[in-house]
């Protein structure tokens, strides 16, 4: 489940379940349509939306939906989890190292070794209590170390990825 606040206010829960989209819990009736990497028509029963994304920041985006400008940002489970566990690290614009929040097996690494990265991007897929975390990055840096590989079980806080 991905967690959107729209301009610092109304929070809005979307979560996929199978083909359907779930908003606040209720099916949605709107159809998507990508037209390209950043512009995107949404219909509704009754509306068509254009939407074209003006800006992304890591989880942050400006967008335009039908002309108005929108401020956004979007939080995973794993973000919050790791916020209510004092672990967030959403303010740091550079990044070092990169740990465990929780054990878990590592299903995909995204990144090599001496990659460029900036903050928000994904470097790792975790596997923990049967669910897929997305390990992101938490600043801007490059790749100088990888400690694990596919596969690999990996304790709560062990080091994960060097970055500088």
């Amino acid at each position: 489940m991905i967690e959107i606040q729209i301009n610092d206010g109304e929070k809005i829960a979307l979560e996929k379940v199978g083909p359907d989209l779930l908003i606040d819990g209720q099916k949605s009736t709107k159809e998507v349509i990508k037209l390209d990497e950043n512009n995107f028509k949404v219909f509704g029963e009754k509306t068509i939306f254009h939407v074209q994304i003006l800006e992304k920041n890591g989880n942050h985006l400006i967008m335009s939906v039908n002309g108005k400008e929108i401020s956004m940002s979007a939080t995973s489970h794993i973000d919050r989890v790791l916020e209510k566990l004092g672990m967030d690290t959403s303010s740091s614009s550079s990044a070092s190292d990169i740990k465990a929040p929780m054990p878990g097996t590592i299903l995909a690494l995204n990144v090599e070794v001496g990659a460029t990265v900036a903050k928000g991007d994904s470097l790792l897929i975790l596997e923990a209590m049967k669910m897929e975390n997305v390990i992101k990055s938490s600043g801007d840096g490059t790749i100088s170390s990888i400690h694990v590989k596919q596969g690999d079980n990996v304790e709560k806080n062990q080091l994960l990825i060097s970055m500088e």
